[in-house]
């Protein structure tokens, strides 16, 4: 989402410890469920022949060189201290900022069987293959003192001719190693691997042409929205240690809690709320009792008792919501909000358990409910980010415990890919390249351990229990939909995008094909609640597991037909028509999808706030499709112009002092009036056309700020000045030139003497003699939610929700600004 240009800057993404905080308990488990899954993986898929050979070069590493390899930022180098095997070994110094994977790419053979192994030691070091063509594999180990023996298995896909196998460490975990990898298996067309290419480019389509990128701040975008490689190769095969102790439970997907046998949610055809019948069970679980309903406006909030497994192989974890014979929510609990429904309409719900073996309750006795009137007022918004749980350790829980949770009223999280080979909404688990440079730094990333695989305690849980090892989801999504029990009016939607993974939004929009494959694979896992089973051996997900937890998809392209967005983005001319048409399939499966069940589903998209970026969507068509859009309204000036001279983040109105080169071909420069006035009423220099309501359109405040060091004060408390660079890194942004509101809290930088206001812009910044740093501060942000109000906008939104303070001063401000 940020609007930020790959232009001379420094890493665009927070670069917080990018870790999940385990037990050596829990990993050992992990390390173990994940090797039996590859296990289970190669005998399903076949074995590769006895014949086949070894298709890594130098996989042993004994040329005494990486010849055959290619390591990230040159952190890869060869060691003679203790390797597996031979005299050399593998050493990968990663570091705070990377992960330092070294990859090779080879040729394969399509739909065939292959088989990848190595030792590996390392806090958290990992062994993977991407570009498959099918499903993209890793698996890891915890084990910084002894070799393990990693083992994982694939088959090709139908056109593949070549893969690429990784291996890479943690972000702040210092060196691993790795020594004797092996890929087997039948060799491609060229019978030898081929050379090798950079880690980062997998396996991806061929890119499209990219002017070289425009420096121009408005095409940048604010450092934690991009998909971070937090979002990625977390341990995210690990299971509760619990699991350990139950070998026929073990996480093979065929294993998951999904209803795929009785329980499937699959009854007669319905078309509205209260139609069609619930499906029986086979009565090896309890019916649950005493369902109880209580309304809130057009949501319901339900509870019940729990239901007994009946001596089945596990507990009852789960349960599913029906309106009539419409799966309306799952649980993994005994209460549940069922929210998005049609205001002022009667419903009948009845509840159903089902336990880890398939087996389920019949349905409970109905309670009839009828919905009160939706809810008015403003839009009160603000991005979760998925990475956010990792070195910030700002969970689902914490929107409650700062207050943020009771202010808002929409919270959106971000983010997912797009699966560069099939053109989908798709799950994984692979870390992004830090790398803002390399042009597939995103593909086929992805975070499935935070979405709903990790394991979430008394300590950080909304509700203050602990996971079942056999619940089908856990992680943030089921704290979501804890979360959404205690908040029955906040809904939450889904961010498919950003900065580092719009690469392939020109594709999925490019054809009416393109965009109904696209729509209805990101409905059916996200709305739908369809989530895959078996993400790097782990059980949890299944048919309906996530039902009822997202109200709506947010669409965060950056930028259609624009070359300013990550390097290596597919972009076109005709991407400002298909962007149009691709809102416009969403607005059309969302609303069918729902007519179906009784819900309105929103659909919000986050937009530009520069003029060269505005020009480049119908403004004057797109607000059709949306219930509201998200303008990016920050990052428009930040130490990627590093010697400056220093500006605010995000001028509310122009300055007469205002150093910036205006946006050609026009004379205007940078600010939120600007970019607002341009989507209500147009702005011909730059070819805008105008026509959005401005009832729909979202004002955005950054919980982050810019910053510069070796600022002189001049008479302008170090505004509108030169600069040495980019301010230090701090300790949980981590990214040079940008610092979380709540680290200058903390660092004591907030005080009245270092913080200024300009009144001409209604903006502020933090001077503290020697850095500046901009970005809202309660009274800016204040002043922008009064602006909104004078405009008649929507509301507001903020990005985002771990940069505040832990008692929620932005987002309180925030919400407190617009009624």
């Amino acid at each position: 989402m940020p609007e930020r240009s790959p232009a001379a800057r420094p890493a665009e993404r927070p670069q917080t410890a990018r870790r999940p905080f385990r037990s050596a308990t829990v990993l050992a488990t992990a390390t173990a469920l994940v090797a039996g899954a590859a296990g289970l993986a190669a005998l399903a898929g076949g074995s590769a022949s006895a014949a086949s050979a070894n298709l890594l070069a130098n996989g042993d590493f004994e040329t005494g060189a990486l010849s055959g390899w290619t390591c990230s930022s040159g952190l890869g180098s060869i060691t003679t201290t203790s390797p597996h095997g031979g005299s050399y070994a593998l050493a990968g110094a990663a570091s705070a900022a990377d992960t330092a994977q070294c990859a090779q790419t080879v040729t394969v053979t399509p739909n065939t069987a292959y088989n990848l192994t190595g030792w590996l030691k390392g806090s958290y070091a990992y062994l993977g293959v991407t570009g498959t063509g099918t499903t993209d594999t890793s698996t890891w180990t915890s084990s910084s003192a002894a070799w393990a023996n990693l083992n994982t298995a694939f088959t090709t896909g139908a056109s593949t001719t070549s893969v690429t196998v990784w291996v890479h460490g943690w972000y702040g975990q210092g060196t691993y190693y790795a020594d004797d990898l092996a890929l087997t298996g039948p060799a491609g067309s060229t019978g030898s691997p081929s050379q090798s290419t950079s880690p980062s480019q997998s396996a991806s389509p061929s890119q499209s042409a990219s002017p070289s990128q425009s420096a121009s701040p408005s095409q940048s975008a604010s450092p934690s929205q991009s998909a971070s490689p937090s979002q990625s190769a977390s341990p995210s095969q690990s299971a509760s240690p619990s699991q350990s102790a139950s070998p026929s439970q073990s996480a093979s997907p065929s294993h998951s809690a999904s209803p795929t046998q009785s329980a499937s949610p699959t009854a007669s055809p319905t078309a509205g709320p209260g139609t069609g019948t619930a499906p029986g069970g086979d009565g090896l679980v309890s019916t649950p009792t005493g369902v109880t309903a209580a309304v809130s406006n057009n949501t319901v909030t339900l509870n019940w008792s729990a239901a007994a497994d009946g001596g089945q192989n596990g507990n009852v974890p789960a349960y599913y919501v029906y309106s009539g014979g419409n799966l309306v929510a799952t649980s993994m609990g005994t209460s549940v909000t069922v929210s998005s429904l049609l205001p002022n309409t009667a419903y009948t719900f009845t509840v159903q358990g089902y336990d880890v073996a398939g087996h389920s309750s019949a349905q409970s006795a109905p309670v009839a409910v009828t919905t009160g009137a939706q809810p008015t007022g403003a839009v009160k918004s603000a991005y979760f980010s998925q990475w956010g749980i990792y070195g910030n350790q700002y969970y689902p829980s914490t929107v409650a415990a700062s207050g943020a949770a009771s202010g808002l009223n929409v919270m959106t999280y971000a983010f997912e890919n797009i699966d560069p080979t099939n053109q989908t909404c798709f799950e994984t688990i692979k870390a992004a390249d830090t790398n803002d440079s390399d042009p597939n730094a995103g593909d086929g990333a992805g975070d499935a351990f935070a979405d709903y695989q990790k394991s979430y305690t008394s300590a950080n849980s909304v509700d203050g229990g602990n996971d079942a090892w056999s619940q089908p989801i856990k992680g943030n999504f089921n704290q979501l939909r804890e979360l959404k029990a205690k908040y029955p009016n906040l809904r939450f939607t889904l961010s498919l995008g950003g900065w580092t993974y719009s690469k392939y939004f020109s594709d999925v929009a490019a054809t009416d094909a393109s965009r109904k494959k696209f729509v209805s694979s990101c409905i059916n896992m996200f709305i739908k609640g369809n989530l895959p089973t078996g993400v790097s051996g782990d059980a949890s997900g299944g048919t309906g597991s996530a039902a009822g937890i997202f109200d709506g998809i947010d669409i965060d392209w950056e930028y259609p037909a624009s070359s300013g967005g990550h390097a290596g983005n597919h972009y076109s001319a005709a991407d400002t028509a298909d962007y149009t048409a691709l809102l416009a399939e969403f607005r059309n499966e969302l609303d069918a999808y729902g007519s179906s069940i009784g819900k309105h589903f929103l659909l919000t998209a986050a937009l530009p706030s520069g003029q060269d970026k505005i020009t480049n969507v119908q403004t004057d068509q797109i607000g059709k499709y949306l219930d509201y859009g998200n303008i990016m309204s920050y990052d428009m000036h930040g130490a990627w112009d590093a010697t400056g001279p220093t500006n605010l983040q995000d001028p509310l109105y122009n300055s007469p002092g205002d150093p910036s080169t205006p946006i050609a071909p026009g004379t205007e420069k940078y600010t939120v009036d600007n970019a607002v006035n341009a989507f209500i009423n147009g702005d011909p220099a730059y070819g805008i056309k105008g026509g959005f309501p401005a009832s729909k359109l979202v004002l955005g405040v950054p919980f982050y700020f810019r910053g510069w060091t070796g600022v002189p004060a001049g008479s302008t408390n170090g505004l509108y000045q030169s600069a040495t660079g980019p301010s230090a890194a701090q300790s949980t942004s981590q990214a040079a030139g940008v610092a979380f509101w709540k680290e200058l809290v903390a660092t004591g930088k907030t005080t009245a003497a270092n913080v200024h206001w300009d009144p001409v812009t209604q903006s502020s910044w933090i001077y503290d003699g020697t850095n500046l740093y901009t970005g809202d501060t309660p009274q800016a942000i204040t002043a922008r939610g009064a602006y909104a109000t004078s405009k008649g906008l929507g509301g507001i939104f903020a990005y985002s929700l771990e940069a505040d303070d832990p008692s929620g001063s932005l987002v309180k401000a925030m919400t407190g600004s617009m009624k």
